[in-house]
């Protein structure tokens, strides 16, 4: 299993680095980056940035030419899009720039957006360029013709209106240019190594089998379509990498034409001839990370309300702009409110290399100077490490601020007096109140809403926190979905080429692991058999209490309450950004969630962040929990069906756990698609097994006396109050019969009182339970909530057959008059039950419960599950 992925990229890519650096003699090189940005990249490619009205930076000309020069360039040019109006007002005011510009071009039979970088144009070929660049083809004729060189930049990262590109895109596009953007400071080192592998494994046939093979004659676009170079850029947008990433030119004699020729002219020379070196450094998501969060500084500090009405006339579909609109009130928020837009400003000085003096920090509450402290050490850093150094000033922000943001989020709950309230409310109110009204008015019209929370003085106090969290793990999100959103494309191409394709990995998140239920409990059977069998496959959960293992990680809770209406189950905030950067450094490249909560949020942040396939694990009937256990009914009970289909479709696929489930997402009232749900199944841990039965020892009760046995959590939705009405019935027709009771939950102490000769023998460890089942002589299980019960599985490997309702998991297990029986009500589960015990069939239905359970193989149903999450793909 390789899991050191992202080291032999750097390995790779150092040595790439040292061969093209040993290429040219330094004395006859100029350093440029041929790809960096100014505030004239002023109509951004994203959609969302075009519906905000924002450019893609507000940098001026003259601090990014400043970032160049203090990070070495020697030759200049600014890349904006689609226009040189930096470059034209530099040279007027005698800065030595090569005119150049990243145009937006389409390629039309294919439909795909691509950006190429263009340099040494004249203002009257700008404007053709510009008119030109809907058509590939005619662009790249047109600059060939006029002697204007042409890099593809960043290839990898393209714009494609609906799909992946194919192979043949990219063989077409050899035939058009000469020059690759190989090293691109803003993308991760997998793209740019893939780049680097497949210019080098183009030769001279190859170019000639595929100009055949398109009928396209090369040296239109090409002055030597055989001679490949590489290029490198900075494609910095906020000044701050401008300049460490970028390509040296090779110009011989270039001391002595320094004195006649300008470098402007000398650098187009070189780039035409393709003498051409890129240098820069690994790329992870930190350096991009930094970029976006200063690029959201940027906006808070200069943002303007685009309006509403251009919103919703814009073009795009309603989540770009339901996006747009919610990013717009965020940042018009922020506007208002003053010690947060000083902080923003702090930040991006910070960014920028200007160190704030010493007095501001003495005007800050106590709270904010370590804060500020880490912010100063961002204006302080430089050299090699400056992003690394950056990064880890932001992560420590990141850490501090969350932890000011729980406490006072904790005392502001606290002061809500939610304990003494919750006693007046019902569930339903609740799950009322969590629709928003229709109505404009509600929301300025203080008096018409009634809310029964001062929402100002509630979030008095939280603002800077909040927000500067916020940012900072925007910029996380931001960053990585900029890098891997053509992840699977780029697994693909790694594939076709042979080299630098990532393992496959799996995390899987889950909410609960070290609790007392079916999901716990099946989550550490899976943690067993990850281990025992190498699996590449991590199980995360946030908890305060479970110890990390090998396997399983167990992320500290910046936060942690209890909910009123469920207080079984503490609900545990982790840190998103180090969920965040654990996933990029575990390299898993898939998600499997077996929780509705927090981490499930959680893998839905992973999977559109890191653009990764997500499977929900489903082990519980919310539904039926709802109506059954919190008694929600009517519109409400919609509700909550209407929550748990947009997130169970906002997954990939969903794992069922039985046929009744399948048939309920795949139905009208879930709509999930066919091909969507995949049923899997539990297996028994390998201690349940049958053992010498002994209700004595067991049980305290003779040999000859009947036991009936039930497992598992007492509680409503469990269907344990019918046990009472099942008992006595039986008791009615036999005498010498007995229950127990082997678990616990809040409707003990009511069966206690039910059932007064009942023995309650509370929790029992896996390790014991083997012992109890054995000892029994029949399993009733009377919920109609279990989608799978492990119980029944457990329960037949030890030998001992099981009644229960027809439903959901039972019904797929228990073969009726085999090994159990599967009932329709208590009465036919009473006489099921007193038919078995006065059979002579027993012998015959505990041998073929065993031999049921052993159709429920672990390594069997793993890998089923593993190739329904696309583990075992080739393709």
């Amino acid at each position: 299993m390789n899991i050191h992925f992202q080291e032999e990229l750097k390995t790779e890519l150092d040595r790439f680095l040292t061969a093209q650096e040993s290429r040219f003699d330094s004395d006859n090189t100029l350093k440029i980056d041929l790809h960096c940005h100014d505030y004239n990249s002023d109509v951004p490619d994203e959609l969302i940035g075009r519906i905000l009205r924002v450019p893609e930076t507000w940098v001026s000309s003259e601090r990014l030419i400043e970032e160049l020069e203090k990070n070495g360039c020697d030759a200049l040019t600014i890349t904006n899009h689609n226009n040189a109006r930096s470059c034209y007002i530099q040279q007027d005011r005698g800065v030595d720039v090569l005119t150049a510009a990243e145009f937006s071009c389409l390629v039309p039979d294919f439909n795909i957006g691509i950006h190429v970088l263009t340099y040494g144009f004249t203002p009257e070929q700008e404007v053709r360029l510009n008119k030109l660049r809907k058509n590939i083809y005619s662009f790249q004729e047109y600059a060939r013709q006029h002697n204007i060189p042409t890099v593809w930049a960043h290839p990898l990262y393209h714009y494609s209106v609906k799909k992946m590109p194919p192979k043949e895109f990219f063989d077409k596009m050899l035939l058009l240019f000469e020059r690759f953007e190989t090293l691109n400071g803003q993308r991760d080192s997998w793209q740019n190594m893939l780049v680097r592998e497949w210019t080098g494994q183009v030769n001279n046939e190859i170019i000639d089998l595929y100009a055949k093979k398109f009928g396209i004659d090369p040296t239109v676009y090409c002055v030597n379509p055989y001679k490949k170079s590489l290029t490198g850029g900075s494609d910095s947008h906020t000044g701050i990498f401008a300049g460490l990433t970028g390509s040296y030119l090779y110009l011989p004699d270039l001391q002595n034409r320094l004195k006649t020729t300008a470098r402007s002219a000398l650098a187009l020379e070189a780039i035409r001839s393709g003498d051409i070196a890129p240098f820069g450094a690994h790329q992870n998501t930190e350096k991009l990370t930094i970029t976006f969060l200063n690029y959201v500084c940027q906006i808070a500090l200069n943002y303007r309300d685009p309006g509403l009405v251009r919103m919703l006339l814009h073009k795009g579909d309603m989540q770009d702009k339901i996006i747009s609109l919610f990013a717009s009130n965020v940042f018009s928020e922020v506007q208002k409110h003053k010690v947060t837009m000083s902080f923003v400003r702090l930040f991006y000085n910070c960014m920028m290399g200007e160190k704030p003096p010493f007095f501001k920090k003495l005007l800050l509450p106590s709270h904010y100077r370590p804060v500020f402290d880490e912010a100063v050490k961002i204006a302080e850093a430089g050299g090699e490490n400056m992003d690394a150094e950056y990064y880890r000033s932001i992560l420590s922000i990141n850490s501090q601020i969350n932890r000011l943001l729980a406490e006072r989020l904790a005392g502001k709950i606290a002061n809500l007096h939610i304990e003494e309230k919750t006693g007046k409310l019902s569930l339903e109110s609740v799950i009322e109140d969590l629709e928003l009204p229709s109505s404009i008015r509600y929301y300025v019209d203080r008096k018409e809403n009634g809310a029964s929370i001062d929402i100002s003085k509630f979030l008095d106090g939280l603002s800077f926190p909040f927000f500067a969290s916020l940012f900072i793990l925007a910029a996380h999100f931001t960053s990585a979905k900029t890098m891997f959103n053509t992840r699977p494309f780029l697994r693909k191409f790694s594939r076709q080429l042979g080299k630098f394709e990532p393992p496959k990995r799996i995390l899987w998140l889950t909410d609960t692991f070290g609790d007392k239920n079916g999901v716990s409990m099946f989550l550490q059977q899976m943690h067993r058999q990850i281990k025992e069998r190498s699996l590449p496959i991590d199980i995360i959960t946030c908890s305060s209490t479970v110890q990390p293992d090998s396997n399983l990680i167990a992320l500290k809770p910046v936060s942690e309450f209890e909910i009123p209406f469920y207080r079984e189950q503490n609900i545990c905030i982790p840190n998103f950004v180090e969920l965040h950067n654990l996933f990029l450094k575990g390299e898993y490249d898939r998600i499997i969630c077996s929780t509705e909560g927090i981490m499930g949020m959680c893998a839905l942040y992973l999977k559109h962040a890191y653009s990764v396939e997500a499977s929900f694990y489903m082990h519980t009937d919310w539904l039926m929990f709802a109506r059954k256990v919190l008694n929600i009914t009517g519109h409400n009970l919609d509700r909550v069906r209407r929550l748990l289909r947009f997130f169970y479709k906002s997954f990939d696929r969903v794992l069922v756990l039985n046929s009744d489930q399948k048939k309920w997402l795949t139905g009208r009232d879930m709509n999930l698609a066919p091909e969507s749900v995949c049923q899997t199944a539990h297996w028994a841990n390998p201690c349940f097994s049958p053992h010498k039965k002994d209700s004595m020892e067991m049980f305290g009760l003779k040999n000859g006396e009947h036991v009936l046995l039930y497992a598992g959590r007492v509680s409503v939705e469990k269907g344990v109050l019918e046990l009472p009405d099942i008992y006595r019935k039986v008791k009615t027709a036999l005498k010498n019969v007995r229950i127990v009771i082997a678990g616990n939950g809040p409707a003990q102490e009511q069966l206690r009182k039910e059932i007064p000769d009942g023995i309650f023998i509370d929790w029992v460890e896996q390790s014991k339970l083997s012992a109890v089942y054995s000892s029994a002589d029949l399993l009733l299980l009377p919920s109609k909530f279990d989608t799978f019960c492990n119980a029944v599985l457990e329960a037949l490997s030890c030998g001992l057959p099981v009644v229960a309702y027809n439903s959901k998991g039972p019904k797929d297990i228990i073969i009726n008059g085999q090994c159990g029986y599967l009932v329709g009500s208590m009465n036919e589960m009473a006489a099921k039950t007193v038919q078995y015990l006065q059979s002579d069939t027993k012998t015959l239905f505990r041998t073929a419960a065993v031999e049921r359970a052993k159709n429920y193989d672990a390594e069997i149903i793993i890998s089923k599950l593993l190739d329904s999450v696309g583990m075992n793909d080739e393709c």
